[in-house]
């Protein structure tokens, strides 16, 4: 399902400081809300080194991305924004990426990829996004963090086989973190899916958005 946040939330571009980050103080980072993009806000990233990056790789991430810049036949596309989750795996020393949102389940993934790690920063080597494959250094990976753990953020263009494509921003959590901001600053099933979830100690779910009773 594509949604957009209503019309009164739309911004132009703007630095703001950063949102205070689970109840902390508010930092000196800045946040960047892209033109006319009636989706969550974003904290910024931190810098893109190796020690930003958790020790031991977190395989269960959950988050939100979404579509700007879009063009052709995508045009009406711009703004939507759909909850997401991602597997994340190491091996023969690259991390193998399994993403999936609401509405491409896992079996039918989002996008898939490997990822490398070349002077502290992850590169993307191959893999797939929708339809189109994924090449070396298509992604833009920035690790970051803040009072709330870490956070990654992914962006990468799709150039579509037809008319057209856009510009996407993948932004990630491991399960089980929590998301600074009010309800229009977090994923869509942020309070009424995933919190539940995780206070009751669940295991990240292969569908998203729907209760366990809904899935029997």
């Amino acid at each position: 399902m594509c949604r957009k946040r209503p019309a009164a939330l739309i911004l132009a571009l703007l630095l703001a400081p950063a949102l205070p980050a689970c109840g902390g103080e508010r930092t000196e980072k800045t946040v960047v809300l892209m033109q006319q993009t009636p989706a969550p806000a974003v904290t910024a990233q931190g810098s893109q080194t190796a020690a930003e990056a958790p020790e031991t790789l977190v395989p269960d991430w959950y988050g939100w991305w979404k579509m700007d810049h879009c063009s052709g036949d995508w045009s009406k596309m711009y703004g939507c924004y759909w909850d997401c989750c991602a597997q994340m795996a190491e091996e023969d020393g690259a991390i193998r990426l399994l993403l999936w949102d609401e509405d491409m389940p896992k079996e039918n993934c989002l996008a898939a990829a490997c990822l490398t790690e070349r002077d502290g920063k992850l590169r993307c080597a191959d893999g797939s996004f929708l339809d189109r494959p994924l090449t070396t250094d298509d992604w833009l990976i920035t690790r970051g963090a803040d009072k709330c753990g870490a956070c990654w953020t992914i962006e990468g263009e799709y150039k579509a086989l037809g008319k057209g494509g856009f510009h996407y921003a993948i932004y990630l959590r491991p399960w089980g973190s929590r998301w600074p901001g009010t309800a229009d600053e977090q994923p869509y099933f942020f309070e009424s899916w995933y919190l539940p979830l995780i206070e009751a100690g669940a295991p990240m779910p292969d569908i998203i958005g729907k209760k366990e009773e809904d899935n029997a």
